[in-house]
């Protein structure tokens, strides 16, 4: 599509360079070729009419080129060319040492009113004298603006058989009568001069007329597209950022706890010290609850009831022993059953739980299984022997009799030891750096920790305002190039600065810009002031 628009524009500039170069117009800047046409066109057709000649003002070509005048002006009975024309303009030293046209066509003026003057019957003359003098102003009138002179045809033939007469007499009066017709040329030129206008004006207008309904029509088509191309950039950008904002919510719910994922995978935002610690607290309460809800269902109400209970035979050897586990019945008692938790039958012989809280310091190295109770009927306590493997080789149900009940610490004593444990909070960067500002700011996603290769911008975040910072060029000199080779890219959005006039290396920053966190971005709120060495 590219392509396309380029060939098009190409082609339209070539067609309208042919057109300008093939038509002239008075609407554009005429030559001086063009011009002193114009002013001799005038000054010969003033001196036909002023001699009472103005059918020989057909034959002059004004429209075409200066050359083509002057082969239409050399034939003539008015001696116009040998007497007029060709002393001024045949040897061309009236225009030494003048370099712009506008005073070359100043001095060809002022010589053809001076030789137009010269003439002794004109002289004697008022009303040719004052047709001389607005022939003048015409002309000065024509150099100053461009507007052409008027014609008055009708102060032409008054004292032409005077002139006619002198010019035929001698050369002198034909002379005289040359400079009078001269005067009459410029008038004839200012009436003549607006006559070809209209046709060159329809002409332009039958011309340009298409060209500038082709360039309107080119006009909204390059519109419409640069639109589709704006809308298209914008959905891509749209799609990036989501893009980025699904991937920091994952990262993000990785590197937080399981039980907090996911109010972590719901936030795409840095969770604030106050959120982390309130999810900690629901944590430890939720695990609190898990602990007391697998707690022995028996009360530790009931449990403590044997302690006043005598049993001079099994609490001293709990007391003394309380690691190691004793096989609680000889070999011919009947098989061991595991006893029912919400019935304990056996309170005088079950082991003494009131101790049990000073027994261990720590809940985890306490037994975990017990033996059935010693049966009531037995007076004598036969020999414990101590089993040859460990208790956790023993079956459980042998071990479960004495491992007295535990109380677990509730949610509330549970609490208050695990506030200290939370990790603390890391501190956040005290600088950032990024490389080029986009849409006017600074994305979170392209922040870094570390200065890179091409790091260009250092960000100093205020400590007392978090969402207030301020930004500077870095001052690594080894990125300055490569910033000032993309200073359009780089530094215009983000930077003010004067365009450097000689070759620079170096950029040096008059004045921290600001900025101000929006939307998860950094927006330049002030621009840094900058200049270049």
């Amino acid at each position: 599509m590219n392509r396309f628009l380029l060939s098009a524009l190409t082609a339209l500039c070539v067609a309208v360079a042919s057109i300008a170069a093939s038509a002239q117009t008075p609407l554009g800047q005429p030559t001086l070729d063009e011009q002193k046409v114009q002013i001799w066109c005038a000054t010969v057709r003033y001196v036909y009419d002023d001699n009472n000649r103005p059918n020989l003002k057909s034959s002059l070509n004004c429209g075409g080129s200066l050359p083509d005048f002057v082969t239409s002006i050399k034939a003539d009975s008015q001696k116009v060319y040998s007497l007029l024309y060709q002393p001024l303009e045949g040897k061309g030293t009236m225009y030494k040492g003048l370099g712009s046209d506008k005073s070359r066509l100043q001095k060809l003026t002022t010589e053809i009113i001076n030789k137009l003057q010269a003439s002794p019957a004109r002289k004697a003359d008022a009303e040719r004298m004052a047709r001389l003098n607005a022939l003048k102003t015409q002309l000065d009138t024509y150099l100053t603006n461009g507007t052409p002179p008027a014609d008055p045809n009708s102060d032409v033939t008054a004292g032409a058989v005077d002139t006619e007469d002198t010019s035929v007499a001698d050369d002198a009066s034909l002379t005289a009568s040359d400079a009078g017709v001269g005067q009459g040329a410029v008038e004839s030129n200012a009436a003549v001069a607006p006559r070809p206008a209209p046709a060159s004006e329809s002409l332009m207008s039958k011309l340009f007329a298409p060209l500038a309904l082709i360039l309107s029509l080119l006009s909204i088509f390059l519109y419409v597209m640069l639109r589709r191309s704006i809308s298209a950039l914008g959905t891509r950008a749209d799609r990036h950022r989501s893009e980025l904002e699904s991937v920091k919510a994952v990262a993000m719910s990785g590197s937080v706890p399981s039980a907090g994922g996911v109010a972590a995978a719901g936030s795409p935002k840095r969770m604030t010290p106050e959120l982390q610690r309130e999810i900690e607290r629901i944590v430890q309460q939720r695990v609190a609850e898990e602990l007391a809800k697998q707690q022995p269902t028996t009360p530790p109400a009931k449990a403590e009831k044997p302690a006043p209970q005598p049993a001079t035979g099994a609490q001293p050897r709990a007391t003394n022993n309380p690691a190691r586990p004793v096989a609680a019945a000889p070999t011919q008692s009947p098989a061991p059953t595991r006893p029912v938790v919400q019935a304990p039958a056996p309170i005088p012989v079950a082991p003494p739980a009131a101790p049990a809280p000073n027994q261990f310091q720590n809940i985890e190295s306490a037994p975990t299984s017990y033996a059935p109770p010693v049966p009531m009927h037995e007076t004598a306590q036969p020999p414990m022997p101590i089993p040859s493997g460990s208790p956790a080789s023993a079956p459980r149900d042998d071990f479960d009799s004495l491992v007295p009940p535990v109380q677990l610490p509730g949610p509330e004593t549970w609490e208050a030891p695990a506030a200290p444990v939370a990790a603390p909070v890391p501190p956040a960067p005290s600088r950032y750096y990024v490389k080029v500002p986009v849409n006017g700011g600074f994305s979170e996603y392209d922040l870094q920790d570390q200065p890179q290769h091409d790091s260009i911008y250092e960000i100093t975040p205020d400590p007392r305002v978090p969402e207030r910072a301020t930004f500077r060029v870095t001052s690594n000199v080894g990125v300055h190039a490569y910033a000032i080779q993309s200073a359009q890219y780089s530094l215009r959005e983000a930077c003010a600065y004067q365009q450097p006039n000689g070759p620079v290396s170096r950029i040096v920053t008059d004045k921290d810009g600001t900025l101000i966190k929006s939307n998860g971005a950094w927006q330049i709120e002030q621009k840094a002031a900058i200049h270049f060495e």
